[in-house]
């Protein structure tokens, strides 16, 4: 609305008391006038963000005893006087940040006990800051702490005491250091965020003295700084690790940073100046669970060095830039096999001769080897060849045998007298085997055909023919407590025919189906032995076998 002041309370002549929140954000604010929200004693949240506030007056927020939460981020204020936030003793959350101050005075923050977050700076002009001074004893209840230093600043925490629970620690600035050889404050650190290039207890970098951490961000400038950061392989409790924009070239062993980290859930590498990645880097990390990358320069994965991570369930890959070489393959099998999540691997890119390629389709015709592509191709002939077996068996098999036969009876009707001679011998010779034949036919039939065979066809050849026949009937002469393939073939090889009964029942079932396939074969090989069809029902050709049409 672009407001210039917020007076409101004169205008009201009395107390709001059914005001809790109360938002100004994005106006044209200048002051913050003495008692200007004495008028509404029940506020509980004042939004005074994205103004011009230069000044705070004396007792500005005075009457306001129940407010939790104050923002008065991104403005212009100056100075925080001693007396500022005297009468906010139930504040919660106190923004200040994004502010160029140039002076806090001790006290500021004294009667703020109940205090869970505060961000303060960006600090200009104070090169010490007492933050034991500031509280005059640290709120327990404080679980997040924000100070933007911006310049440079020397903290000096003394024994401010320590928080209850977990506490966030955010450092903004050029180069910070930690006056105090080693304060006991650090210890209560579990959330550590660092932005900026050095941060020091003395002439050491002083992240290794944040011992209980459990997550760490740090964002830097590699082009300006160079820091040893092996320290943090001493943060044993680790559990996220995210590094932005620092430099291990030069400074730092990069084989050892991410020593001892077991703990270590969650690494991100974005933009670490690393050359490459090995397995000796990651030996320690049998806890990780997340590794995301992101490189500007060219990136080498070192072969193997996923096998160090036996819980690893996703690699992001925001962009590496691959080197296009046959060495990088290895990562490209290792993504096809593994159980853990590849993301963005087909957005890759490799350097080949100066310019940025796809890495998957480069690598392919880079390192498919001649082997490989014979393998491709016997493979591709192999299975064709078996699909045009099966394909033959099924449909071309019968027709191919009927061929034959055909063949040969043309054959006979061509060159009858010499086949017939040379056939009378061949039958006088199985006239002399079928001599020691046991049966004279078996009867192949279904169960529901069992009366009609037992009642007129068994009789009227075993009793009333002349001369009278031997067959052999399943439920009658099949050997007691011999498996049943082995009787059907036993007794179709010992009899001169075989003899098939043939209704819809037989057809469906499997048994008789053998049979007749055992009879069939045996015809065919001996070419003696003859195959009787007796249909009890009209039944269609195509219901048969082709041979057996």
């Amino acid at each position: 609305m672009a407001l210039t002041e917020a007076s409101f309370c004169v205008a009201a002549n009395g107390t709001l008391w059914n005001v809790t929140t109360l938002n100004l954000r994005d106006n044209q604010l200048t002051v913050v006038k003495t008692r200007q929200f004495v008028c509404t004693p029940l506020l509980e949240q004042l939004l005074l963000n994205e103004n011009a506030i230069t000044t705070l007056e004396p007792e500005a927020f005075s009457g306001l005893c129940r407010l939790k939460i104050l923002k008065l981020n991104s403005n212009k204020i100056k100075m925080l006087a001693a007396n500022d936030f005297q009468s906010l003793r139930s504040l919660e959350v106190l923004r200040i940040d994004e502010n160029v101050i140039e002076n806090i005075e001790d006290g500021t923050f004294r009667n703020q006990k109940e205090l869970r977050e505060l961000a303060f700076g960006r600090l200009e002009y104070i090169y010490t800051l007492h933050l034991n001074m500031l509280f005059y004893g640290f709120p327990t209840d404080l679980q997040h702490l924000s100070i933007d230093a911006y310049v440079g600043t020397t903290l000096l925490l003394g024994n401010i005491g320590r928080p209850k629970g977990s506490f966030r620690f955010d450092l903004n600035g050029f180069e910070l250091k930690i006056g105090e050889n080693y304060p006991p404050f650090l210890e209560s650190v579990r959330e550590l965020k660092l932005t900026g290039h050095a941060f020091f207890i003395k002439n050491d970098f002083f992240v290794p003295y944040f011992s209980h951490l459990e997550s760490l961000e740090f964002s830097g400038d590699p082009e300006k700084v160079y820091i040893n950061y092996t320290g943090i392989s001493s943060l044993h409790y680790l559990k996220h690790l995210k590094l932005v924009n620092l430099n291990f070239s030069n400074h730092t062993n990069p084989g050892m940073t991410f020593w001892n980290l077991k703990r270590l859930q969650i690494l991100v590498l974005y933009n670490c100046r690393l050359n490459f990645l090995t397995k000796m880097m990651f030996r320690d990390l049998h806890s990780l669970e997340l590794l995301r990358l992101y490189s500007v320069n060219p990136l080498i994965l070192q072969d193997g060095m996923f096998d160090a991570l036996p819980v690893l369930r996703a690699v992001v890959l925001d962009r590496v830039d691959f080197r296009c070489d046959c060495e990088t393959d290895w990562f490209l099998e290792w993504a096809q096999r593994t159980r853990a999540q590849v993301i963005n691997l087909q957005q890759q890119q490799c350097v080949w001769h100066y310019k940025k390629l796809n890495l998957l389709s480069t690598m392919e015709k880079l390192c498919q080897t001649d082997v490989q592509y014979l393998c491709y191709l016997g493979t591709v002939n192999i299975i064709s060849l078996l699909l045009l077996s099966a394909l033959s068996y099924r449909f071309a098999y019968w027709p191919c045998v009927v061929f034959i036969f055909r063949l040969r009876g043309y054959m006979e009707r061509q060159f009858g007298k010499g086949w017939r001679g040379r056939r009378q011998r061949h039958r006088g010779d199985g006239l002399e085997a079928e001599e020691d034949m046991k049966y004279d036919a078996f009867v192949s039939f279904s169960s529901r055909d069992e009366a009609w065979v037992l009642g007129e066809l068994a009789p009227k050849l075993e009793e009333q023919g002349q001369p009278r026949l031997r067959l052999c009937l399943h439920n009658r002469d099949f050997e007691v407590g011999k498996g049943i393939v082995d009787n059907i073939a036993e007794s179709i090889y010992s009899s001169r025919r075989t003899v098939c009964v043939l209704s819809r029942q037989y057809l469906r079932s499997d048994w008789c189906s053998l049979e007749m396939r055992v009879a069939t074969h045996r015809l065919l090989e001996e070419q003696k032995h003859r195959l009787i069809l007796i249909f009890l029902e009209h039944i269609s050709p195509f219901e048969l076998h082709t041979f057996h049409r």
